[in-house]
This record gives C-alpha cells, sequence and structure tokens, in this order.
C-alpha cells in the first residue's frame, strides 16, 4: 500500500487538509498537485468542484476517481507540464509537495503561467523549526529520517514558517495568510490554565508552536 494513502486510512485527513477543504469550499475548479490515490480529490468532488491533478506514482493516479477532469501521471518538475494544463484555476493546491521536489523555485516560477489574478495557492508543509523537532534535536541530538511526518526521507528541503513565505515572494507570489497546525509546547498545562496568554504565545511564536502549517497566497 502507498504510504501516504495508509496514513490516511489510519488516521483519516489530517487538520490541514480539512482546513484547506474548507477554504476552498464548493463549486471551484482546482488544479491538485500530488494527490496520491486522491482521498482529497475525492472530497473536492464531493463539493462539486472541478478537479485536474498531477501526481507522480502511475500506481497512485490509477486509483483516481474516473470523475477528475484531467490525469497527468508525471511530475510538475516536468518542463512541458505548463503547456497541458488549463488556465482557469480557483486554487492550484501542493499538500506536503513543495518539501519533495528538487528545484521548487522554478515550480513556483511555472505555477504563474497557469494562474489568473483570481487564483490562489495553497501550500502546506511542516515546519522543521517547531519545538517537538527542536527538543529532540536539543535534548538527543536526533535527526534521524523516518518513512512519514518532518522527517520523512524523501524530504529534499525543510521549511520554517518564517523561510517558506520568503521563498514564495522570491518567486511571484504574495502570502495572505499563514494557519498551522499547533503542537504540545513546554509548559502547555500550566499555560493553558491562563487562556489568553496561551493564544498570544501561540500567535507570537508560530515558528515554535506551528508543527504543520499553510499558507495562502495570490500573484504579485
Amino acid at each position: 500500500m502507498i504510504v501516504y494513502e495508509e496514513i490516511f486510512k489510519k488516521s483519516g485527513l489530517s487538520p490541514t487538509q480539512q482546513e484547506i477543504l474548507k477554504i476552498v469550499g464548493e463549486g471551484k475548479t482546482i488544479l491538485e498537485i500530488g494527490s496520491s490515490t486522491g482521498y482529497m480529490t475525492k472530497a473536492f468532488l464531493s463539493n462539486k468542484c472541478i478537479v485536474d491533478v498531477i501526481e507522480t506514482d502511475k500506481q497512485a493516479v490509477a486509483k483516481l476517481p474516473k470523475e477528475v477532469r484531467k490525469k497527468f501521471a508525471q511530475s510538475i518538475e516536468d518542463s512541458n507540464i505548463c503547456r497541458l494544463l488549463n488556465k482557469d484555476y480557483d486554487y492550484i493546491i501542493m499538500a506536503d509537495v513543495l518539501e519533495h521536489l528538487v528545484t521548487p523555485g522554478e515550480v513556483l516560477k511555472r505555477l504563474l503561467k497557469v494562474s489568473s489574478s483570481k487564483t490562489k495557492l495553497l501550500v502546506s508543509l511542516p515546519n522543521v523549526a517547531c519545538w517537538m523537532m527542536r527538543k529532540q534535536l536539543f535534548f538527543n541530538g536526533d535527526f534521524q529520517y523516518q518513512d512519514s511526518g518532518l522527517l520523512d526521507r524523501t524530504h529534499l528541503h525543510f521549511y520554517t514558517v518564517k523561510t517558506l513565505p520568503k521563498v514564495l515572494t522570491e518567486n511571484g507570489w504574495k502570502v495572505e495568510q499563514v494557519k498551522g497546525t499547533i503542537t504540545r509546547l513546554p509548559f502547555e498545562r500550566l499555560i493553558k490554565k491562563v487562556p489568553l496568554l496561551y493564544s498570544f504565545l501561540v500567535s507570537k511564536y508560530k515558528n515554535l508552536a506551528y508543527y504543520h502549517f499553510l499558507t495562502i497566497s495570490s500573484k504579485i
């Protein structure tokens, strides 16, 4: 079984994936990059969205719903891919994809060509600067790669809440919003006794608090 499909069958959609579905809503036209077997794709289609998919894993593509408008069993890094795409997208979605790419900057620039002023680019990925990772490095000196998660062995690049917006801006995208999934924080039980303090700290120290995060961007 494909590892990401196995995670979905065990845990369902992640908080970030659920947030993406909420943002997209109903009746939109979507380019989904890195769909795996289509667990999010099915949710988009059930919301009456039109979906085009780019996915490198041919086995995963074979499992995609037949209602998908266009299916491309190739990489978004292929130089000819944009010539095959439409330019009517409301949303371009890269959920846990950018960190796997060899040349992420080139891909972000390429996506500008299939975007209009109304297009929103949703990019989600793990935050290597979160408290959980910092604690692991500080106490254990441990940076052991795994089959999935923050230290997925197929990750070629690592990002933080501060660095990803810079990468997006440098490649033609303006970050309008950042949303995150909060990790367990130091002294959390104590801090949560004062809800206003907890909310303030999470808001002020997003780069420490967010384990996984989502950026919402538009063309500059």
